[in-house]
């Protein structure tokens, strides 16, 4: 009889889950893979079974992480609503991160190693991009409703989501929540500039 195939994905997930205690307690540099193996109830060689480097096994972190993010921007387009309240929704879903402290505390940390590890930044954001399909079909459907004039929607979606993350997420990443009130009136400029550019009208 053959011999049935270990399902590894369960160890797969504890090794990404102790990373991510690890690198939030103790930073990225100063977390070794004996550390994370430890934290994960691993042996090292099946730590690096799974991720051949301390690099791998971060983008696997922020793939989590990207991965929950994404299930927040599967936002439907919506004839009954207005259009700023439904990309108001999409601009929440990626600003969550501001709320909770474990992924917040990975994003400053992932600042630090995008800037000495160039390649890691590349590989890291170019998976983010490819995930970004979700805004783009919303403005494809709203275009269809005659509601926008939509030429790229990737393109489109692009600005966005560069607004967003500009205005809103990276300062307050950087430099702490913003009060709400000023937030809010940032947010609402933001949407009505993306959308006046793209005015059927």
């Amino acid at each position: 009889m053959p011999r049935k195939k270990r399902d590894t994905s369960e160890k797969r997930g504890s090794i990404i889950s102790a990373a991510i205690e690890a690198f939030q307690a103790e930073g990225y540099d100063n977390t070794s893979m004996d550390r994370i193996a430890e934290l994960a109830g691993a042996s090292k060689r099946t730590v690096y079974n799974h991720f051949p480097t301390k690099e791998a096994l971060f983008e696997a972190v922020f793939d989590r992480f990207l991965g929950e993010v994404m299930a927040l921007k599967r936002i439907p387009y919506d004839a009954e609503l207005s259009l700023a309240e439904q990309l108001g929704d999409f601009a929440a879903a990626k600003l969550r991160v501001l709320d909770d402290p474990v992924w917040l505390g990975l994003m400053r940390m992932a600042l630090g190693v995008f800037v000495r590890d160039p390649e890691v930044a590349r590989a890291t954001l170019a998976c983010a991009a490819a995930g970004e399909d979700h805004l783009a079909a919303w403005l494809e459907a709203a275009a269809a409703a005659d509601r926008l004039t939509v030429q790229n929607s990737k393109l489109s979606a692009e600005v966005f989501w560069g607004m967003v993350s500009g205005g809103l997420l990276w300062p307050q990443v950087v430099q702490g929540p913003m009060p709400r009130p000023e937030a809010k009136v940032l947010e609402t400029e933001l949407i009505r500039t993306f959308l006046a550019g793209l005015s059927p009208g």
